[in-house]
Order: C-alpha cells, then structure tokens, then sequence
C-alpha cells in the first residue's frame, strides 16, 4: 500500500468538489484520473499529495511522492543523464514545453515510489508526448496522472478513476475498457429508461380510462328506463367499487414506480452538422516555395502544401517548427498562398480574439452563425456546454469554456473550409470526442494542427510533417 484516504471532503464556498468515501494507490497502480472540466482533478491531486489541506477525512501516504504540475514549475533538477534525453537547454528563459520538459525529468529523477502527474502533456510535440509514454512505461513506481491524452490512458494505464460530482468510481483497464464499459452502461441506462417511460405511459392510461369509466357508471345507460335504473343502481354500485378498487390499485403501482433518468453522460442534442456545400475545385488551398524567417532564424524554408478539397488534413511536428505560422500565411493571405473563390474561411485560433467578453456564450456564437440558434444550442450542448453555461458571460468562463465557444463559433459559421490551430488544448476527454462527432459530420475541408494522436487518428485523412523548415506528407488514412 503507498496511499489510502478516506472520507475525504472538500468544499469551496457553497461547493462539495470533493467527497470521496476510500481510495486506494498501490504499488503497480497506472491510474489515469479523468472528469470534465471544473470536476476537481487538480484539487484531488493537491489533497492526496499534501498541497491542498482536505476539510474532512484522512490521507495516509506511506512513501515519498513526485509530482508533475500542470504549471510545469519545479524547484529540482533532472539528472545530467535526462537533460539531453528530454533535449534541455540551460537558458534564463524557458518556453513552456521546456518548463514540463524540465519538471517532467525533476520528477522521474527522484525515482520516487509513487508519481502524481497533473496534464503532463501540456506545452508538449508529439516527440515529447512520445518521450513521456516510453519514460512512464519504464517507471517502476505507480502513477497517477490527469490526462486528456487517450493514446497515452490506453498505452500506460492499468486502472481509470472517474471523478464526476465529487465522487470516485474506480475502473479497472485503460482508457478503452473504461470507454467500452461506459457505453454498455449507458445503454443498459437508456433501455430501462425507455421502458419506464413506456410503462408510466400505459400505467396513466390505464387510470384515465378507470377514471372514465367509473364516471359512466353514475349515470343510468340509454334506453334504460327508471325503474330498471333503480333495480341496476345496486349493481352499478358495486361494479363502480371494483373499477375504483382498480384504478387505487393501478395508481399505487404508477406512485411504486421507480423512477428512471435519462442518462446524463451523453450531450442533450445527438445532431449533425447541417450541409456546408462542397468545394468543386480540386483544391482548397495551397501554399508555393513559402519562406518565412524571424531574424537569422529560417522558420519556413521554401514550403510547399497542397491542401486537397473535401479532406481533412492535419499538420504536426515539433514545437517552434513553424505549423501556426504556416496557418497564418495562409489566413492572411501572403503571396504565396492561394485559397480557392469557393472558398468560405472559418478559423480557430489559439488566443481566442474571435470571443467578445462581454457578451454571452450563446451571444457570441448566434452573431454571426449561418443557422438558427437551436442549431447554435445543439452545437454547445454537444461541446458539453450547459443551458447554464450558454447565459455566461465570455468574462467569467474558464480557458476550456472559451475554447468551446470560439470552437462552436467556428463550427456554426455556415463554412467549407474549416482552419483549426490546435483545438483540443484544455478540453476533457467527453469534449473531445463531442468534437469528433460533429466533424465526423463536417462535410467541408478541414486543415488542423494537433498533438493528439487519437484526435488525430479518428479526424484526419491526411497528415503531414512539419521539420526542419520543410513539410512532407507523411501519412493517408
């Protein structure tokens, strides 16, 4: 056993983030924490490791513990042997892949029994995320980290926790057992409550009809005079008796039903994207012998890229390899870029200038939308995006809340030719595959660039490499 905690609570004002009856670490554990934004990952994290007192319960750790924050700061230094493994500089100023870089080598340096690891992919390439995986393969501690990388959940854990409204429910498998269990509950939850929808239906109809026909029975039947009547009463009377015995009875099973939920794990809205119109040209974009240099630093070495109508093309490569400013050549149209008349531009961009701050969620992603604003709403609450959310002003959302709406601005905008600049930054793992859903409906061109190798995997048809100032094409799907 390296740690257990029990009873843990903690609030934030009027908030229960956490309240949490036992967990357990032991020696072997890959756990990978997952839960939506806002669920309180981090602070978990923070309770189970010592930063963050818990309001109530007790957390036992019975060996040292390293961590990997999401901020990347670290007061240790990796060993000389991970310096050059991780490819570290030694320079004043730090770039914020070199701050995990450097924190990710701090923590595996100590070789501590038990690692903690919040986003450890944050600010890193693909190289890095790579490196990472090989590093947590090899560890021979037990691990718990926070992490919307689905390729990395698959390939190092052994066990999900799932936090949602303060609670723990512990899966055994990686990311994909979990997914695959999740969606048999949700079916099995669905099932039983279409069945008692349905069985609620016919018990209400049932007690209408009672209703009604106990009501018949005051009344004497057409044709019946009143002496018959009086000779009946007796025996209307005592039928009635039965039919209220029955309906008491029918309504005591309605009252005795037990209730079932709509399973709330899935949007609100399961909806496709309405129809962009195709590009007839062969292409939608291409860029010609584009050169780009920051002082003696040649970013973009006479690059060439053709991006094919109706594809989805993914650009990757190392950090500082030049992909943004590959995407922003073309958005501003330098002389060597062409985009096809056709052509109606959407772009994503990572600062997010898109979203006015004083306005709305909903606001902001109606104003300029191609289709009515329940399309709108559907396309939010597919981005897990509450009715709540949609009234919030732009000012007071979280980093992931904005992405969603600059994303749903995007998604809205009635384009075929969508530009996304790395749109998976800050999102949980629902989100994401929210994401995929709707562009898997997308019948435009899409050009993103991404680290994410499963958004990557279920997205893309084409991708291409970005090194060393030049781009190659490096996988069709």
């Amino acid at each position: 056993m390296l740690l257990n905690a029990l009873n843990v609570k903690k609030e934030y004002g009027i908030q229960t983030v956490l309240d949490i009856e036992k967990l357990e670490i032991r020696d072997g554990d890959r756990i990978g924490l997952i839960g939506r934004n806002g669920a309180g990952k981090s602070t978990l994290l923070g309770v189970l490791s010592g930063r963050i007192a818990c309001d109530e319960g007790v957390v036992k750790r019975y060996c040292p513990i390293a961590e990997i924050l999401q901020t990347g700061e670290t007061e240790d230094e990796p060993e000389a042997r991970l310096l050059s493994q991780l490819k570290l500089r030694d320079s004043a100023v730090k770039s914020g892949g070199e701050k995990t870089r450097r924190a990710i080598g701090a923590a595996f340096s100590s070789q501590a029994p038990l690692l903690f690891a919040d986003e450890p992919t944050t600010n890193l390439d693909m190289e890095g995320v790579e490196l990472l995986e090989k590093m947590m393969k090899g560890y021979r501690g037990a691990i718990l980290m926070i992490s919307h990388d689905r390729t990395l959940l698959d390939r190092v854990c052994n066990q999900i926790w799932e936090l949602d409204k303060g609670n723990i429910r512990v899966f055994d498998g990686n990311y994909s057992d979990w997914a695959a269990q999740k969606e048999r509950e949700r079916g099995f939850q669905e099932f039983e409550y279409q069945q008692y929808q349905k069985e609620k239906k016919r018990l209400e109809r049932t007690t209408d009809a009672l209703q009604r026909k106990s009501q018949t029975m005051t009344k004497p039947p057409k044709r019946m005079g009143s002496s018959e009547w009086m000779l009946y009463k007796g025996v209307a009377a005592v039928q009635q008796g039965h039919v209220q015995s029955n309906k008491t009875a029918v309504m005591s099973r309605l009252e005795h039903l037990e209730k079932k939920e709509r399973p709330d794990e899935l949007p609100q809205v399961s909806m496709k994207l309405p129809d962009a119109g195709k590009i007839r040209a062969k292409n939608a974009a291409a860029i010609r012998h584009l050169t780009v240099s920051y002082g003696e630093r040649i970013v973009l070495d006479n690059v060439s890229l053709e991006i094919e109508a109706g594809r989805r093309t993914f650009i990757t490569g190392n950090n500082g390899a030049g992909k943004s400013t590959l995407i922003k050549a073309l958005i501003d149209r330098a002389p060597e870029t062409f985009i096809t008349s056709e052509a109606r531009v959407a772009y994503f961009s990572q600062d997010l200038d898109t979203l006015d701050p004083k306005k709305t969620v909903l606001e902001n992603v109606s104003e300029d939308a191609a289709y009515p604003q329940h399309i709108c709403r559907a396309v939010l609450s597919n981005l897990y995006m509450t009715k709540d959310d949609m009234f919030k002003p732009v000012s007071v959302l979280s980093g992931g809340e904005k992405v969603k709406t600059a994303l749903a601005k995007v998604l809205v905008s009635g384009c075929n030719f969508m530009i996304l600049d790395e749109p998976t930054n800050h999102m949980d793992v629902y989100t994401m595959e929210g994401l995929e859903h709707l562009l898997e409906s997308y019948d435009g061109t899409l050009l993103a660039i991404s680290h994410d190798r499963t958004f990557i995997s279920h997205t893309g048809d084409v991708v291409c490499r970005l090194e060393h100032g030049d781009i190659q094409k490096s996988a069709e799907q």
